[in-house]
């Protein structure tokens, strides 16, 4: 679980779970013998490489989603990044290998507790795919490096407050979208500090981003997928930039309280 797991914005969800005792509906899918869901399982390829703007894979399932004409294609592994741990998932296409078959991935999303990674959307040509069936994934490689960026940006903020000495207050949640990221920390900066923390903050992010340090991935004793951005480390999911350099025109911009914690809201610029 990521140490700063926000609740996304609300995501209708488009897919109807397949119960595993009902496998005649997901055959009726693909024509195919279907794989009880319970089975199913989707290799991260986006653990290993941020920069890893497609793969290739296997169908192991398909099926309807509830509404809209949208549709559900589970693959052996992908290198998309689900929605989750407050990072908006990868869109981008799924095809054949002759390109004559295509699915466009308007999201995507791993069900709580499962092991597989659905992505959901649509067909865009007259053929559709087959269990079994080779494919290749392509993502849009901007919009993925946008959020690596948002969310390394957000990591980097632990490393900051604590360099800056302020060292109470714990990360709760964040939200690395692009309309409005933020981090939340459990704990209080009074009013009248925020102003200068603000512009400490600033100052020492600059610091670590022109310092250039690396952005350490490693797996600890738990089996867990642990980063490291600028020196402070957190359990995390999610995709991020290689150094510190990369995440770039990051300005915290305000402070305020939210209920028990306190939010750190934040932006990136281009420069």
């Amino acid at each position: 679980m990521d140490c700063k797991d926000a609740a996304p914005p609300p995501f209708q969800p488009t897919t109807q779970l397949i119960d595993p005792t009902r496998i005649d509906l997901m055959a009726a899918v693909s024509a195919l013998p279907a794989i009880a869901a319970s089975s199913l399982l989707t290799q991260h390829l986006y653990y290993d490489d941020t920069e890893l703007f497609s793969s290739v894979g296997r169908v192991i399932s398909q099926y309807a989603a509830t509404k809209d004409g949208q549709e559900v294609l589970v693959l052996d592994q992908t290198v998309m990044h689900p929605q989750g741990g407050g990072q908006p998932s990868d869109v981008g296409v799924i095809s054949s290998p002759d390109g004559e078959t295509s699915f466009r991935v308007g999201h995507v999303q791993k069900p709580r507790g499962a092991g597989y990674i659905e992505h959901v959307g649509e067909y865009s040509s007259p053929g559709r795919f087959t269990v079994g069936d080779e494919v290749s994934v392509e993502i849009d490689s901007t919009r993925r490096m946008l959020h690596a960026r948002l969310h390394s940006a957000g990591h980097l903020l632990d490393t900051a407050f604590v360099n800056i000495g302020v060292k109470d207050l714990i990360p709760e949640k964040g939200y690395h979208f692009p309309d409005g990221p933020y981090v939340e920390y459990v704990g209080n900066i009074p009013a009248e500090k925020r102003e200068t923390t603000i512009q400490q903050l600033n100052k020492e992010a600059q610091r670590l981003i022109e310092e250039a340090a690396g952005v350490v991935v490693t797996m600890n004793d738990k089996g867990e997928r642990v980063v490291d951005v600028g020196g402070s480390e957190c359990p995390c999911g999610g995709t991020h930039v290689k150094g510190v350099a990369d995440i770039r025109g990051l300005t915290v911009t305000k402070i305020k309280k939210s209920k028990k914690n306190v939010r750190v809201s934040y932006v990136l610029s281009d420069n």
